[in-house]
Parts: C-alpha cells; structure tokens; sequence
C-alpha cells in the first residue's frame, strides 16, 4: 500500500504541482485550509488569502489530479492565534511576522495535528520551497536550491517533531521550473499570480486593520533619543517601525530622523540619527532549536537572518537561559527590530535554530 500524505493546496500553482510531484508516489489528499470568515471577502477589490475563488481552484486541480480534496476550516483558531495576536503586538510597540505563527502553529501544527488523527496520514507536505535534510539520524529544514524563492526563513519555528513527516518536493526547483511542469499538466493555475502581502489585510493596509480591531491611544510625542528634546507628535505608535523615516512630520527639526525606539507604554516615538539604528547584538526568545545548544556555541561559521529579506550575516551566540539566547553579530546590523525573527544558518544553508527579537544590548 502506498503511504499517505496530505498536500496543502492554497489554489496557487506551486502547492498544485507539489500535489502532482507526490501523486506519483504517494496516495494523495489535497487540503485546501479556510482561514478567513466569508465576510471578509466582501466588496474587495483585491483577493485575501484563502478566498472562496482559492479553494475553487484548489478543488479543480485536485479534480484534474484525480485526488480527494477537503476544506479545513480553522477560521477561530486563525483568529485566536493569528489575528488578535498580530494587533495586540503591534499595539506593544512590535512589528510581528504572522507568517512564522501560522506555519508554527495553524499549518504544520493544528493542521497536522488534526489530519494525522481524522486522515490518518503519514506525511504532510506543501508547496514551500525549502528542503527537509536528515543528518545523524536528526531532521533538519535547509535553504531551497532556488535562493530568490527560499523559505526556509519562514519555516524555521516548525516543530522538530514534525520535521520526520514533512515533505516539500519542491526544494529542488526553480519557479520557472515549476510554472512549466503545471503548463505542460495543462493546470489553469499556471501563471496565477503570487499575493506577497498580510494574507487577512485588504490592501495591505494593517494600520486601519489594527485601528477596526484595538482600542489606541493615538496622539503622542516624539523625542529625539540622545537629547530627550520633545520635535512633535505621532499619529499613533503602530504606525511605525525601527528604522521608519517616511511619515515623520516634526516640525521643529530640519534633521534627518528615523525612528529608532518604541515605548508603546507612554505612546512615545524616540527617533535618531541613522547610525543609531546600527547595533551589534541581540536577544531573542521563544527559540526553536534544531542543533545541542553546546554545538552552536562552539562553531564559528553561524549565519543570522534577522528579516526575511536581511541578508545573512556571520555572528555568534550566547546562552542566557534555557529560552532566551544572545546573538553578536560580526558586523552592526541596521534596524535590528521587536517582534521580527531570526534565523540562524550554517554555512550548508541548514537552518539551525529561531527565535523571537525581544531585546538588545544597550
């Protein structure tokens, strides 16, 4: 018998060629998950993530696989965990990856959870671009062959007791490469396009988005950091991240200021200078580890990401507890912020362990 392993298909083109690549091999179910409640689909111009025209898609290449497909519905728990989450950091001076939860916690936890005891499946896979490696009888998540699509990043806070069943077929391909193996299939999602924003934000608009969903206190005071000179007020701290110029109205300075704190408590922005956004440490908590902390502390070739975009850069670490780990860097890094995550690599690309930016040395 073959074994079993469910695929989640959003509707787009890469989960719906990783569903053809295993059904080769694999007895295949397509799992389409419904995150959002119907109403928030209403009289938009723009498409959310797992929108009804998503899982129709999803549904259709199934269909045309000649595999069952089923639709999840997660709508409280995407709200619990996700969305309430995402506004109450950002109202703590954060700026959050909801991303890095969902994969952690709806996806290839609750998902997985539920579809190996209703399904019984054996594995669970995705259209991630991102390997799953196994060295030393240990399971690893390492960087995708094509680097201009890796999102190894934003599977990193995956359980590593999942990783043994987790399957991502499309690590070793190209987009372009992908895109041709669904035209050639005649799948209809070959050239849809990919969303790149907030997947429950129309428009990417997350500022109205918090203001619809928290109380705020809006008005507040800019200071310059190194003087504690009051410049002007801010619209509301949310507004804002480390390293932010645009938006920045002070009236009394001809400077060029860019927002270098956060004090959500008093509703206040600090805003410096550009050096001042370079610093070359940080601490981060919650971490996930892959690798014996005892190892990491001894190896000299680490690589951090400390955004999805960042690139890497060489760095060591220190152990403050059991959770919490200090990160110095080689080189300052610019921008260093709250509630973002890094990502700490070897030099293979195999990701070793994340963790929650919480702090940094002063």
């Amino acid at each position: 018998m073959k074994k079993k392993v469910a695929v989640l298909m959003s509707g787009g083109v890469d989960s719906s060629v990783a569903a053809y690549l295993l059904s080769r091999d694999f007895e295949v179910i397509g799992v389409t998950l419904k995150l959002l409640k119907c109403e928030m689909f209403k009289d938009t111009a723009k498409q959310l993530c797992c929108s009804p025209k998503d899982i129709y898609d999803a549904k259709s290449v199934a269909s045309q696989l000649g595999i069952r497909h089923y639709v999840l519905n997660l709508t409280y728990e995407f709200k619990k965990l996700i969305i309430e989450k995402f506004c109450k950091d950002y109202m703590n001076g954060f700026t959050p990856n909801p991303c890095m939860w969902c994969n952690e916690m709806i996806k290839f936890g609750i998902t997985f959870k539920r579809l190996k005891s209703e399904l019984s499946i054996d594995y669970l896979s995705s259209g991630h671009y991102a390997k799953i490696i196994k060295e030393r009888n240990k399971f690893y998540i390492s960087k995708a062959k094509d680097d201009s699509k890796d999102q190894s990043y934003f599977l990193s806070r995956i359980n590593p007791d999942v990783l043994p069943y987790l399957i991502l077929p499309l690590g070793e391909l190209t987009k372009l490469q992908v895109r041709q193996i669904a035209k050639d299939l005649g799948l209809k999602v070959y050239e849809k396009k990919e969303s790149f924003d907030l997947c429950f934000i129309i428009d990417g608009d997350y500022r109205s988005f918090i203001k619809s969903n928290q109380q705020f206190s809006q008005k507040g005071k800019v200071i310059e950091y190194a003087t504690k000179r009051f410049l002007g007020y801010h619209d509301g701290h949310f507004n804002y991240t480390i390293g932010q110029r645009k938006g920045l109205k002070l009236k009394n300075s001809n400077s060029k200021y860019y927002v270098v704190e956060i004090d959500p408590t008093n509703n206040i922005l600090y805003v410096g200078t550009e050096d001042m956004l370079y610093k070359d440490n940080l601490i981060a908590t919650n971490c996930i580890f892959y690798e014996e902390f005892d190892k990491l502390v001894k190896s000299k070739n680490l690589y951090a990401k400390i955004r999805y975009k960042s690139d890497l850069a060489e760095c060591s670490v220190e152990k403050i507890d059991n959770d919490k780990v200090k990160i110095i860097f080689k080189n300052p890094q610019r921008a260093i912020t709250k509630g973002q995550y890094v990502v700490v690599y070897d030099t293979k690309g195999k990701v070793l362990f994340s963790g929650e930016i919480t702090d940094y040395s002063k």
